[in-house]
């Protein structure tokens, strides 16, 4: 913090203590909310004031503009760290740890006692990133141990939460709220001040991490991370990637089935599995393969629930023989290959983007395993989808390789290279092979079997 921001805070913190001290003072007469929130808001304040970078700005702004920014960033906090519309979020070290404390001491002993803080727990209490993010996205059945909001995926959903259970907010919580109101403590150094926080942020940290070890939250955020939203338990993800996942998942079953997996006799994975085989499903998947793709982004597209449980062997397949992946199908799949697919003899399927760049993508292990698939080369719109066409084979397989941006997806984890940049590296192998004297014919050839 430098000297400008710290002569900002120091006029914010005092104007907050001085509201403190005349509701106090009111008794009875003063609004018990009001009150509330004033207290609540200025020790997150004082806790982390670097995301309130628009109030360190204008610290001359009305009181009633003051708790206005204050309430409105943590609320935006709130909810833009939850990948689920309405799931509550924890922080994992609690805003009124020490209750008054940290707005009531002066802000150069405040500054040291939480790096004191930091270097014995790593704590970084307040709304910053280090505090809430969103591993603290909690269902309100282990957050408070009853059902969740109104209108959200996780009202009615009939999960009983056990006896025993070791609820966020349970008996037995040391928040350290009375070392506010010691004027000793306030005048303390900033070892005393550390020293005497440092059990209850312990404390805080332990539960946090015992909540989210239970098979029930496990069991729930595994929906995510099974689709390769790993974001949802990283603390360092970002705001925007979190927000991303949300927009992405809001509208589809996913958010209901993530809610009812707080049942440990609850199947997610079938009711994922049927989701994902559904022509809906399919649709979605290959859209959000796209994006994630195009985002750099780790994604699942081909062993999802045992969707293509020989994807792996694809990948491995094409690695092995990176020319013939390189060359593809060339100008044209040969009619003769089409037919052995459908017999179950064509080991190495090639799929063509239709734009003349190409990509033989090798899927002998796979074509043995599906051998009673149809499989078929469908150009659209300048794109090559692999599809099947019988019944019991033809959800899992298309829900592994649903389109061309599935096909990228594959190829950039087997190859190092996209779709496009495969057949951009495949059209310059071709010519090259031309100059060495290759025919079409030998071109064709090597394409298929990998041999001249």
């Amino acid at each position: 913090m430098n000297r400008e921001e710290k002569v900002a805070y120091e006029i914010i913190r005092q104007r907050i203590v001085n509201e403190l001290d005349r509701l106090e003072s009111l008794g009875k007469d003063a609004s018990a909310s009001t009150f509330k929130k004033w207290r609540r808001y200025g020790a997150a304040f004082a806790w982390d004031p670097s995301v309130y970078s628009n109030i360190l700005e204008q610290p001359d702004m009305s009181d009633s503009e003051l708790l206005s920014a204050l309430r409105s960033k943590e609320d935006a906090f709130m909810r833009r760290w939850g990948y689920v519309k309405k799931i509550p979020l924890h922080h994992e070290i609690a805003n009124r740890t020490g209750g008054d404390l940290g707005i009531r001491t002066p802000v150069d002993v405040w500054l040291e006692t939480k790096e004191r803080i930091f270097d014995a727990t790593g704590a970084r209490p307040g709304n910053g990133q280090g505090n809430l993010n969103a591993t603290g996205a909690f269902d309100e059945l282990w957050h408070l141990g009853r059902t969740g909001a109104k209108g959200s995926v996780f009202e009615g959903t009939g999960v009983i939460t056990p006896e025993d259970f070791p609820y966020l907010h349970r008996a037995g919580q040391n928040l350290a709220e009375k070392l506010g109101k010691d004027p000793k403590m306030v005048q303390a150094s900033a070892a005393e001040q550390a020293e005497a926080l440092i059990g209850s942020i312990v404390q805080q940290q332990q539960r946090f991490q015992e909540t989210t070890a239970t098979p029930q939250v496990q069991q729930q955020r595994k929906i995510f991370t099974d689709l390769g939203y790993s974001e949802i338990v990283d603390p360092t993800s970002t705001m925007e990637e979190i927000v991303d996942i949300q927009k992405a998942t809001q509208n589809t079953p996913i958010p209901s089935i993530f809610a009812r997996a707080g049942s440990i006799t609850f199947d997610p994975q079938a009711n994922m599995q049927e989701y994902i085989r559904s022509a809906e499903g399919q649709a979605w998947f290959s859209k959000e393969s796209a994006r994630r793709a195009a985002q750099g982004k780790p994604f699942n597209p081909y062993n999802l629930y045992g969707g293509v449980p020989f994807a792996q062997e694809m990948i491995e397949t094409i690695r092995t023989n990176p020319l013939g992946a390189g060359l593809g199908a060339l100008t044209a799949v040969d009619p003769e290959a089409i037919k052995s697919a459908r017999q179950g003899e064509y080991g190495k399927a090639a799929v063509q983007a239709a734009t003349g760049a190409t990509l033989g993508a090798v899927i002998e292990q796979g074509a043995k395993k599906i051998a009673p698939t149809v499989m078929r080369l469908i150009p659209q719109a300048g794109k090559m989808m692999l599809a099947p066409v019988v019944g019991a084979v033809a959800a899992p397989l298309t829900a592994g390789m649903a389109g061309y941006q599935a096909l990228d997806v594959i190829t950039t984890a087997a190859t190092g290279k996209t779709l496009a940049e495969t057949g951009q590296a495949a059209e310059e192998t071709k010519e090259q092979l031309r100059q060495q004297g290759l025919s079409e014919y030998q071109l064709r050839r090597k394409a298929r079997t990998g041999r001249y």
